[in-house]
């Protein structure tokens, strides 16, 4: 199940993930979510 929230983010930031996106045809969805795994796992790995 997915849920809609929303985040503030600096515009060089969306700037970019708008970028990627259309350049990789990936949702920035996708990408965002991607991003927060990743971090998170790094975060559980050092503790």
């Amino acid at each position: 199940m997915k849920k809609r929230i929303t985040f503030t983010l600096d515009e060089k930031i969306i700037k970019e993930l708008k970028e990627t996106s259309e350049r990789t045809m990936i949702p920035q969805a996708r990408i965002v979510e991607q991003a927060i795994i990743d971090f998170l796992k790094k975060i559980e790995s050092k503790m």
